[in-house]
């Protein structure tokens, strides 16, 4: 089984004590990567295979901004991914952020942040392919679909046909369903 290379969301942090996390270490090796997710798109894939195990085969799983680089790093590296309510089009999704001041809720002793439109203007043109054949490994897509954030229904019309897409009824854009979706992910990984 791969090595779980797990990406936070923007503006988060991927911490030991995040119940996701702790949820999927009950079955799988899991190594955080925390990366700036203010910084320019490129920077972001520079900072996540720094990070990366050097050991054996890897996978990817993140929610939101983390699902989108998971999906990413996935077709990079050729392995597998999850991505969980993915942010499939940041360019999009982080204009929303523009000159807003954001403390981190994970991370609330750190200063507050503004993202600046760089940043922003680095993810145009790099929206996630719909299509199979542009990965290796189609990556699993996986959502909430009371995600408060993100339209989770148009993300599965659209990215449905990647890999078996797994929606779960309520929930949020936290993402309240990782218990659940540990079998479904090992089925992936195991088939992959």
């Amino acid at each position: 089984m791969p090595e779980l290379q797990y990406l936070h969301g923007f503006n988060s942090a991927a911490l030991e004590t995040d119940h996701k996390v702790v949820d999927l270490r009950r079955r799988f090796t899991v190594r955080l990567i925390n990366y700036d997710s203010f910084a320019p798109r490129e920077t972001v894939i520079r900072e996540i295979e720094a990070g990366m195990s050097g050991d054996g085969p890897v996978a990817f799983i993140g929610t939101s901004l983390g699902g989108y680089f998971a999906a990413v790093m996935g077709q990079r590296h050729r392995c597998p991914a999850v991505m969980i309510n993915p942010s499939c089009d940041p360019h999009w999704g982080l204009a929303h952020y523009l000159g807003h001041s954001l403390t981190n809720p994970k991370l609330p002793e750190q200063p507050a942040r503004t993202l600046s439109p760089e940043t922003v203007e680095s993810y145009a043109g790099h929206e996630l392919s719909p299509a199979p054949d542009d990965y290796a490994i189609p990556p699993k897509l996986i959502v909430d679909l009371a995600d408060e954030l993100l339209d989770s229904r148009a993300t599965l019309q659209q990215y449905g046909g990647l890999a078996e897409p797994l929606a779960f009824e309520g929930g949020s854009h936290r993402f309240e369903h990782m218990a659940e979706a540990l079998d479904p992910i090992e089925a992936y990984l195991r088939d992959t």
